[in-house]
């Protein structure tokens, strides 16, 4: 009789030290988990990168567009507002090949505001 009422009694405490046992590892975990970051990323994406991925450009004469677009931008004939602007909504209207989207609009654009670029 003796043993049973220690059984009866010692798997309460087994519980808790499970649950104590799984508390402290829950509270631990995520510090040696954690990933480490880098300290040094560079996550600035230069605008003639962005232009060749986002606008899906691959034929030579698409990354040379994008390339151009890039520069006239750097130079300020073309103001990065309105590249952006274009960039934004031709990405979100053809997500498959948003490129010839991108090129009218642009032109569209600069013929509005009276921009000559190329």
């Amino acid at each position: 009789m003796y043993e049973r009422d220690r059984e009866r009694h010692l798997m309460p405490l087994n519980k808790l030290a499970t649950v104590i046992a799984i508390g402290i590892l829950t509270a631990l975990l995520p510090r040696f988990v954690a990933a480490e970051v880098p300290k040094t990323t560079n996550t600035e994406v230069s605008l003639k990168d962005r232009l060749i991925t986002g606008l899906r450009a691959t034929r030579p004469e698409d990354i040379q567009y994008c390339e151009r677009v890039a520069n006239a931008t750097r130079t300020g004939k073309l103001p990065p507002k309105i590249v952006d602007s274009t960039y934004f909504w031709a990405t979100a209207k053809q997500t498959n090949y948003p490129l010839p989207a991108f090129a009218k609009a642009l032109d569209l654009q600069c013929q509005k505001l009276g921009i000559r670029w190329q």
